[in-house]
């Protein structure tokens, strides 16, 4: 019923980022990188390290963990890609988001299967502390 302007012209509208993306690009931009929102997925940043090529990079957000997430992300061509798990700071009185950052392969050891879905488990921010504030992993 409400047509945006792109979708009256027959276009896609723009992805737009949400606040945990908007935070993730905030805090890669202060680190030296450049992001964006990428336009083929949601929550997938597109990040750029210098002349490097640029990375696709996954967001994933909770306000208390776990994270919950597809067994798939961590198999096949997608345990290369990096995530960033973002926690926006409810858990133990934080004021602001907590970044971990790792290639999915590195947290499928880590990877809990839920007990009522196979394909979906959960992964939290304990065991993936050391994890924290890893921005390196994308130079």
């Amino acid at each position: 019923m409400s047509e945006t302007a792109d979708e009256g012209n027959g276009r896609k509208p723009k992805a737009r980022a949400t606040a945990a993306e908007r935070l993730a690009i905030d805090e890669l931009s202060r680190r030296g990188f450049e992001a964006q929102l990428a336009d083929r997925k949601e929550h997938v940043l597109l990040v750029r390290a210098g002349d490097s090529a640029p990375k696709f990079v996954r967001v994933k957000t909770v306000h208390l963990t776990p994270w919950y997430v597809r067994r798939a992300t961590f198999e096949g061509n997608l345990a290369d890609q990096v995530t960033v798990y973002v926690l926006l700071g409810l858990e133990r009185g934080a004021k602001s988001a907590r970044f971990f950052v790792a290639r999915n392969r590195d947290l499928a050891a880590r990877f809990r299967r839920s007990p009522t879905s196979n394909p979906i488990g959960f992964i939290d921010a304990k065991s993936i502390e050391k994890y924290e504030d890893n921005w390196e992993i994308l130079r």
